[in-house]
């Protein structure tokens, strides 16, 4: 898309960015207390994962907690700081130099809800920046999928939610679906129903093969988030991702232990038992519950998988044996796995409320 196109289509002519309709099945209730949210375990992991250092979809995640929780206040802190932090280049929540090209849309929700409430001009240039960095600067492959890291052309399952989600959410609807299905055309293994880690653009073949937790919790929440943020007239291709996430769930599902978590990689036993993938699968069973559109039949899973999940918050409030940095390649905490447990809490209010 050159600039021209971009410019008037997201309405930035003059430096005034013209805000997308937001979906109204994703406004705040104003009449909602955030602290009805907050139990004495929620509010200790919320305020654990403020705690920790947070890279640009560390802080980007975070601040999805909080948009997801109804926390208001907290959201606008995460999406201030974000812009705060903007990079040159457009990218949001950036700290020093950020490899992650598609990581700082993950604030990207949050930064054009905070525009519309505080109506900020400011904010609203920034959101415009972010995508403008999307559809003009990110490096993508040939046929214009985004890659994931400047570190090399690839793509990642990972990058199923970094970015497309929140695109359809500032009203691109169509790039972000497109974006979605050209890593499933690359990273789906239709025999497992699970996506695999990476794929290489330059030797045009899968680079990590295996079949990592983290990477797959990231995949089967942004299509759960995205079907959400897909409109009507989109309908073919929101059957489409819900086919995937009802085989996705059935491929996760396939390898859960008797204690209701997963295992690092997931298909690998010899793999430490994490967490992260046990919370988002969680999640989207009750997001697919809630939104009408996933068989109640998987409810006693996620709520098998939630119960586990919540006994594995310590007395600090980390939720441990997620991947954790530096390197995500052992047990520990994160930030975002802070996050997950916060979106999935607050997807199974919702559930319950309904």
């Amino acid at each position: 898309m050159n600039r021209r196109k971009f410019l008037l289509k997201s309405g930035l002519v003059g430096s005034t960015f013209l805000l997308p309709a937001l979906s109204t099945s994703c406004k705040f209730n104003s009449g909602k207390e955030p602290e009805r949210f907050y139990t004495p375990a929620r509010k200790m992991v919320m305020m654990t994962m403020l705690s920790l250092q947070k890279q640009n979809w560390e802080h980007g995640i975070a601040s999805q907690a909080f948009v997801e929780a109804e926390d208001e206040t907290m959201m606008i802190l995460m999406a201030k700081e974000a812009v705060q932090r903007q990079g040159s280049d457009g990218r949001l929540a950036v700290i020093s130099h950020a490899n992650g090209i598609n990581d700082s849309a993950t604030s990207l929700e949050a930064v054009l809800r905070t525009a519309e409430i505080l109506d900020d001009r400011d904010m609203k240039n920034a959101a415009a920046r972010m995508i403008a960095y999307l559809f003009e600067t990110a490096p993508r492959t040939k046929e214009g999928f985004i890659h994931h890291s400047y570190h090399g052309p690839e793509l990642w399952a990972d990058s199923i939610y970094m970015a497309p989600p929140f695109l359809a959410y500032a009203g691109y609807p169509h790039e972000a679906y497109r974006q979605v299905k050209g890593i499933i055309d690359k990273l789906w293994i239709e025999d497992e129903s699970l996506f695999a880690y990476r794929w290489n653009e330059e030797a045009q073949q899968i680079s990590h093969p295996n079949l990592w937790g983290l990477a797959n919790a990231h995949a089967i929440s942004g299509m759960t988030k995205l079907i959400g943020h897909l409109p009507d007239q989109m309908s073919p291709e929101k059957e489409e991702l819900k086919n995937y996430v009802r085989k996705h769930l059935a491929g996760c599902l396939k390898y859960v232990r008797d204690d209701y978590l997963f295992h690092n990689n997931i298909n690998d036993p010899s793999t430490f038992v994490e967490t992260s993938l046990a919370m988002r699968v969680a999640d989207s069973i009750f997001k697919g519950i809630n939104a009408g559109w996933l068989d109640a039949d998987f409810l006693e899973k996620g709520l098998n998988i939630r119960n586990a999940v919540l006994q594995r918050v310590d007395n600090l409030g980390y939720v441990i044996g997620v991947p954790g940095p530096p390197s995500y390649s052992s047990a520990g905490w994160s930030s975002e796995g802070q996050a997950f447990f916060l979106m999935m809490e607050a997807s199974y209010d919702k559930l319950v409320k309904e």
